[in-house]
């Protein structure tokens, strides 16, 4: 029981023990929820028997020390179930500490405000049940998104699982993430609506930008006032926006939502649409799909994976590596 309490201290340095279930808890997450879930967790795997491990968060950065610590630590053709409780900010965290992924199963217990990943894999809120599938669910392959740009002459990357955008949606992001808003909204429940509040606020002040758009290698298109890119393996991001209702997370394709052009009179009336997957019915919004994207803009812009802003930069490559993940998002089927 001494050894139990030890792992629950947050300690995140040395080599991790050998049992196969390991959970990473972000217990700030949803404005302190994330903790009290937990215990609900907990509860249900000591009820059951099952042996585990758990690492808590304390500050930024702790998930992904975390999670590189326990799979670089991976025994050569051994396997692990890797289970996330958090937001999509914390399963965001997760991926950059992430080694050896094709020996490592994850699971995840949503406990975000926004929760734009588990809403796509249909992944309730519920967490006995969210438990049962991240422990008896089937896996299936899953891409991962990774942006680059250079930083101070040296290439810099990050990964995703949802989306990455690069203009207005990355702003919103930015904003969102010190926002008292959110956590008052957090406290009714009502979270997702932090970022439906700041679009609507900086669509008075959003400027455009131009920019080149190159896919696949191809010509690059140029782009007079793009307001921003989104390029998404999901379909949702920003609390429940469908920019991309074609988006599929295994084809190694990633789905552009391009907003070009729209006038600043009509930003205000096309983005609601995009809570129903309706605004490319709308004259400057269009969809793009490719395996590499490459964005050059003519001025810096902000840039964000699953909701967080590592840059602004005028200049960025998206890719995604096909089925790296796996995935355990599927309930078995009887047989």
């Amino acid at each position: 029981m001494n050894q139990y309490r030890e792992q629950e201290t947050g300690h995140t340095a040395g080599a991790m023990p050998g049992t196969g279930l390991f959970f990473v808890v972000n217990p700030a997450s949803h404005s302190g929820k994330g903790m009290k879930l937990w215990k609900q967790v907990k509860g249900l795997l000591l009820d059951q028997g099952i042996s585990h491990e758990v690492r808590f968060s304390q500050k930024q950065g702790d998930i992904a020390r975390i999670v590189r610590t326990f799979t670089s630590s991976l025994p050569k053709g051994q396997e692990r179930t890797l289970v996330i409780l958090g937001g999509d900010g914390t399963f965001n965290e997760a991926l950059q500490g992430l080694v050896h992924p094709e020996r490592v199963r994850l699971g995840y217990i949503p406990t975000g405000s926004s929760n734009d990943l588990a809403r796509d894999l249909k992944i309730g809120k519920d967490v006995k049940q969210a438990l049962e599938l991240a422990l008896t669910g089937r896996e299936r392959p899953m891409d991962l998104g990774c942006v680059t740009w250079h930083e101070d002459g040296r290439e810099q990357r990050r990964y995703f699982a949802v989306s990455c955008g690069i203009g207005f949606d990355a702003a919103i992001c930015r904003e969102a993430l010190s926002s008292r808003m959110k956590d008052w909204l957090n406290g009714f429940g009502l979270g997702k609506l932090t970022y439906l509040g700041i679009g609507l606020k900086q669509m008075l002040t959003a400027r455009t930008a131009g920019c080149f758009l190159r896919l696949d290698g191809q010509k690059a298109v140029r782009l007079e006032r793009m307001l921003f890119i989104a390029s998404m393996s999901h379909r949702y991001e920003g609390g429940g926006f469908c920019f991309c209702p074609q988006a599929r997370d295994g084809d190694g394709l990633l789905d552009l939502c391009v907003v070009n052009g729209v006038p600043k009179r009509k930003i205000p009336v096309v983005i609601p649409f995009a809570l129903f997957g309706k605004h490319f019915r709308f004259r400057g919004v269009n969809h793009y799909r490719a395996a590499r994207i490459e964005i050059r803009t003519d001025r810096p812009l902000w840039v964000h994976t699953d909701g967080e802003v590592p840059v602004k930069t005028d200049a960025v490559s998206i890719t995604a590596e096909k089925g790296k993940l796996r995935f355990v998002c599927e309930k078995e089927t009887e047989t």
